[in-house]
C-alpha cells in the first residue's frame, strides 16, 4: 500500500496548494485530527465550547460541521430532533449542547452562523480543508492509538504527514496517557494540552443489570473497554462499522436479544443519535465528557484569541 500512500500524499499537497481560503468576519476555531477514525474530536470541541461559555470568553459560540454521513449539503441550522440520515450523527450530538450549523461548504456555514448572531465558530473537523480561514487549529490525538504506524492512507491511518500537519497546527490535545510519546515529536512552540475521558452523569445506569452493548465507531472496542472499566455488566457486545446506519431489522434483533436474555440495551451517545425515535425508549446511552488536566493553560490560549 505504500505506493498508493505516496500518491495520496501528492494529491493532498496539490489540493492544499490550489485551495482558495475565505475569511469569516468572526473567529474560527478548528478541532481536527490527522488520523482516520475516532480520536476524540467531538468530546474535545464540546469541552472547548463549555469553557468558552462558562468563562464568558465569547457570548454566542456556534458549532459548525460539514454533516458527514448526512444527505443535507446546504447551510442549515439543525436541532437535536432532526434526522441523522440528513444531518449526520455528530452534528446532532453537538446540537444537544448548543447552536449547530451544518454545511458542505464550511465558509457558507460560518457566514450563516455569523448572520444568526454567532460571535465565534467552533468547527468540528476540517483541519485538512483550507476553504475557511482558521484563527486557531487544534489537532486531537488519542494517547493510546497515537499515530499508528506513521504511514499515510491506505498504508496507515494518517490523513497527511505529521510534519505538514504541525506546520499548520496551533495546539495539540492528547487524550489519555501518551503511550506513544507523541509529545516528543511536537515542536516546543506548539502547546500540548492533556485531557481524559470520563463518564458523565451515569447514575441512571443500572449497575446490577446485564447489558447488551453495541457501537458503530472507528474503534468500538474502546467503548467495550470503557464499560468494563466502569463495572457495567456486559452480557454481549455487538460491533458495527463507523457511522453505521442502523436498520429497523437490526434494532428489532437487538431488542429481541435483550428481551430473551433479561438484559438491557446500551450504546454510545453518538450511536444513540442514529437510532430512530420510536426505538429510543428501549435503549440507554453511556454519556461521557472530556476533562482537561491543565484547564488554566487552555483558558489562557482561548482568552488570547478574543483580544
Amino acid at each position: 500500500m505504500t505506493p498508493l500512500s505516496i500518491i495520496y500524499k501528492l494529491g493532498h499537497k496539490l489540493n492544499l496548494s490550489k485551495a482558495i481560503t475565505n475569511t469569516a468576519p468572526i473567529p474560527v476555531i478548528c478541532v481536527g485530527n490527522i488520523t482516520a477514525g475516532g480520536s476524540g474530536k467531538t468530546p474535545s470541541i464540546i469541552a472547548l465550547h463549555k469553557l468558552i461559555e462558562k468563562h464568558k470568553i465569547y457570548n454566542a459560540p456556534y458549532f459548525l460541521s460539514r454533516g458527514y454521513g448526512g444527505s443535507e449539503k446546504s447551510p442549515r441550522r439543525i436541532s437535536v430532533h432532526d434526522d441523522a440520515n440528513e444531518t449526520g450523527d455528530e452534528p446532532l450530538l453537538l446540537a444537544s449542547h448548543s447552536n449547530t450549523i451544518i454545511s458542505a461548504r464550511r465558509y457558507d456555514g460560518a457566514m450563516l452562523a455569523y448572520n444568526m448572531g454567532a460571535d465565534i465558530v467552533l468547527m468540528d473537523d476540517g483541519f485538512q480543508n483550507q476553504s475557511l480561514y482558521k484563527d486557531l487549529s487544534f489537532i486531537v490525538i488519542n494517547g493510546k492509538t497515537g499515530l499508528g504506524n506513521g504511514k499515510m492512507i491506505p498504508a496507515g491511518p494518517l490523513r497527511e504527514s505529521v510534519e505538514d500537519a504541525l506546520k499548520r497546527a496551533n495546539a495539540v490535545i492528547i487524550i489519555g496517557d501518551d503511550e506513544s510519546d507523541i509529545k516528543t515529536i511536537i515542536p516546543k512552540n506548539i502547546p500540548v494540552f492533556k485531557a481524559y475521558i470520563k463518564p458523565s452523569n451515569i447514575d441512571k445506569i443500572d449497575r446490577d443489570a446485564p447489558y447488551i452493548a453495541f457501537a458503530g465507531l472507528a474503534h468500538p472496542q474502546k467503548f467495550h473497554d470503557t464499560l468494563l472499566e466502569n463495572n457495567i455488566n456486559i452480557a454481549s457486545f455487538h460491533e458495527f462499522s463507523d457511522h453505521h446506519k442502523f436498520s429497523p431489522k437490526e434494532i428489532d434483533r437487538l431488542i429481541k436479544e435483550a428481551k430473551d436474555n433479561g438484559s438491557k440495551l446500551i450504546t454510545t451517545e453518538k450511536d444513540y443519535m442514529r437510532i430512530p425515535d420510536k426505538y429510543r425508549e428501549f435503549i440507554e446511552y453511556f454519556p461521557i465528557e472530556l476533562v482537561w488536566k491543565n484547564e488554566a493553560d487552555i483558558l489562557q490560549l482561548l482568552r488570547g484569541l478574543s483580544k
